[in-house]
């Protein structure tokens, strides 16, 4: 499925979706993306969709933000682009987190050969001066996430 992203409000109204069809904790997701395509923007959305009032800052220095929703469900935010060796991962708590978090991981590719295969990939890409979000259900949690989606619409 691809999503043509006209603006950041579409992105913005993206990241909702998401969030509004998200199945519940544990799920992964990943983000890929050239730099400055809107990853971060979209989880931003998706978090305050899902109830998230603080600040929510990129995590590419700390490599990992977590966030608590509505006191039971907990959301962590990677950025694995500083990330220089996978198995860094394992510091963070990485494979507790798949356990019972929701996890969305931008820079995927920084650690492939240690992540396990994600229940929805995204992919955010430049087609000239457009951006698209090309999304890939991997998993039956996954399949269930797309099915409910409701795409959003550029008005």
């Amino acid at each position: 499925m691809q999503i043509e992203l006209i603006d950041e409000s579409m992105t913005n109204k993206l990241g909702k979706a998401l969030a509004k069809s998200c199945p519940e904790a544990p799920f992964l997701a990943t983000l890929k993306g050239n730099l400055g395509v809107g990853k971060s923007h979209l989880v931003r959305a998706f978090l305050k969709k899902l109830g998230v009032t603080d600040t929510i800052p990129s995590p590419t220095y700390t490599l990992c933000e977590t966030y608590t929703i509505n006191r039971t469900q907990v959301i962590s935010h990677m950025d694995l682009y500083r990330l220089q060796d996978p198995e860094e991962l394992e510091f963070l708590g990485f494979r507790e987190m798949l356990d019972g978090h929701g996890v969305l991981i931008e820079w995927p590719e920084r650690a492939e050969s240690f992540l396990p295969s994600p229940d929805l990939a995204l992919h955010l890409m430049w087609d000239g001066d457009r951006r698209i979000c090309a999304m890939a259900a991997k998993s039956e949690k996954g399949e269930y996430w797309l099915s409910n989606l409701e795409v959003p619409n550029a008005a």
